[in-house]
């Protein structure tokens, strides 16, 4: 099985779109409503304030070189401090879950990230997404201890260290 990451534009919104929906379940579990209609337009266009549209990145995740997107990464780049990488989002087509399509395409994201010179990745993972949770931890996730708010939810942050040997010598 062959993974590729493709930076998704605007010009995707209609994949994109069909992809969340076919992601409801998880989507409905963490923003307590169903997916709208608008949702791939939002998801290009939400950051967090201080964020440029330039370091917003989707990343489309196809499979076998086949056209449809099975799922997605949320990027920021730079955020919360430089050579931080933040993914917000990640999500899999039900059908897609559980094959290894996450494992690879998180190492080509890994991959990716190095390449553009950043050395950290975070990430949140809200409780209750014990699978979310296990899935992280085994790419080498730490818990940072920091917990934040998400709408009716809350969500712990994980990190990892990326680019570096365990004497913090760069590769």
């Amino acid at each position: 099985m062959e993974v590729e990451l493709k930076v998704l534009t605007r010009e995707d919104f209609s994949i994109l779109q069909a992809l969340l929906v076919r992601c409801s379940d998880y989507l409905i579990f963490q923003d307590d409503e169903p997916v709208k209609s608008t949702a791939a337009q939002d998801l290009f266009s939400c950051r967090p304030e201080g964020v440029e549209d330039k370091d917003k990145v989707l990343m489309g995740i196809f499979v076998d070189g086949q056209e449809q997107l099975v799922g997605v990464f949320e990027l920021i780049e730079g955020y919360p401090v430089p050579k931080t990488l933040t993914l917000a989002l990640m999500v899999l087509e039900h059908c897609s879950r559980g094959k290894g399509i996450g494992s690879k395409a998180y190492e080509a994201l890994e991959e990716w990230a190095i390449s553009r010179q950043h050395n950290r990745v975070r990430l949140g993972v809200l409780f209750g997404n014990e699978k979310g949770l296990k899935f992280w931890l085994s790419m080498g996730y730490s818990e940072t201890g920091e917990i934040k708010p998400y709408l009716s939810k809350k969500f712990m942050v994980l990190e990892k260290t990326i680019g570096l040997v365990s004497d913090n010598r760069e590769l």
